[in-house]
């Protein structure tokens, strides 16, 4: 549901970026493996068991660092690009995040960034009022 952070040494150099855009269905499985509560030989035998590993991909444009562009502006614009074809949130932070106690605050601000991406997918339809938004969100 999200792209994080990229470590910018692959962005540092002067060579063509070729992005891929990859989303999961989480349907038959969930792709994702979160180190910290799953060894790898389990994570392993998940996937090697589940029904079908499901998933959309887009093979975007070549990219090139601008002139006058730091490593990091490229690397979140090429992140950007990448969540904007794959339909997922851009996050600002990278994976550690998931080995750290957070903040009550961060994770009410993750909760609302998924909220919001969930509301502005093409899930729910078009035609709903501001008034009926907050009724679905307080569900929600």
């Amino acid at each position: 549901t999200s792209v994080m952070m990229f470590k910018k040494g692959s962005f540092e150099i002067d060579t063509v970026i070729y992005p891929v855009a990859i989303k999961y269905d989480t349907l038959f499985t969930e792709a994702f493996w979160n180190s910290s509560e799953q060894s790898f030989v389990q994570y392993l035998f998940m996937m090697l068991t589940s029904w079908a590993l499901v998933c959309d991909v887009w093979y975007l444009p070549p990219m090139r660092r601008l002139p006058n562009e730091n490593a990091i502006a490229f690397a979140n614009r090429v992140k950007a690009l990448i969540a904007q074809k794959g339909g997922l949130v851009d996050l600002q932070w990278d994976g550690m995040i998931k080995r750290k106690k957070l903040s009550e605050r961060i994770r009410q601000t993750l909760m609302d960034l998924e909220r919001q991406h969930f509301l502005e997918s093409s899930v729910l339809p078009r035609n709903i009022s501001h008034g009926n938004l907050s009724t679905l969100t307080s569900v929600l």
